[in-house]
């Protein structure tokens, strides 16, 4: 990523950032649902990376590079990841992101479980859980089990960090940045 994207990047996820700093007894509020978060906030922030989430350049449907809703086989159901960030080939994934409301806490085996299972039936080595307010990192290389998912976050971070270009830096943008 360059020097001016990432500025770019930084500023507008900064100003998403000031955004559920200011309102955020609403965001959290158990009304605010899982939806609402997505558009206002998690859709927002992977745009600011670069991120082409609503088609709006890649219009061809067999050419797109996030996929939302995207329907993963597990033990022969059908089960439906929040976003798949696809590879350069528009087949294979990079990663999952797995959105929740924020009234909900993250932090819990079944979401995280979820989350990694997706990764593992896609083989791909990284997904996503947040909240906008959270964000987790799950390590998908191993099998999912319920009992281990909670050891499986690489990396935790809390929406205030995200304001700070260090911390921001850290989340290893790279991966995730187009």
């Amino acid at each position: 990523m360059t020097e001016q994207n990432f500025d770019t990047a930084f500023e507008r996820i900064r100003r998403l950032v000031a955004d559920f700093q200011q309102h955020e007894r609403a965001y959290t509020a158990p009304t605010y649902s899982e939806s609402d978060v997505r558009k206002d906030f998690i859709d927002k922030f992977w745009i600011a990376l670069g991120w082409d989430v609503n088609h709006e350049q890649q219009t061809n449907p067999y050419e797109q590079e996030v996929k939302v809703e995207r329907g993963v086989q597990h033990e022969g159901r059908r089960k439906r990841a929040d976003y798949a960030f696809l590879a350069p080939n528009f087949r294979d994934v990079r990663f999952f992101v797995e959105a929740k409301k924020p009234a909900r806490n993250i932090d819990n085996a079944d979401d995280y479980f979820q989350t990694i299972r997706y990764g593992w039936n896609a083989q791909a080595a990284l997904s996503v859980l947040t909240d906008f307010e959270q964000f987790r990192v799950l390590d998908c290389r191993f099998k999912p089990d319920v009992e281990a998912a909670l050891h499986r976050a690489l990396k935790k971070f809390h929406y205030t960090e995200y304001a700070d270009a260090e911390k921001l830096n850290t989340l290893e943008i790279k991966l995730f940045y187009t």
